[in-house]
């Protein structure tokens, strides 16, 4: 059984005032939509796998202090 059928099964057997203690549980959080990445995020996670797809097109550094040097000039 997953995670999601047991969740269930037990919201199942839940009276009307344990479904609305839960529902304001889970409500309680903060935007649970913070959870999905926006856009720039996504944007930022699709360089990286092209990073990794294809390395010749990136500039890499084999010393930390020539990379900040370069990045702060």
């Amino acid at each position: 059984m997953s995670t999601k059928e047991y969740v269930y099964s037990l919201i199942d057997c839940m009276s009307e005032a344990q479904l609305k203690a839960l529902a304001d549980f889970i409500t309680s959080f903060s935007d649970i939509n913070e959870l999905v990445p926006n856009a720039e995020t996504l944007e930022a996670l699709n360089e990286v796998e092209d990073m990794k797809r294809r390395p010749e097109n990136y500039k890499g550094y084999d010393d930390v202090d020539d990379m900040l040097k370069e990045l702060l000039a």
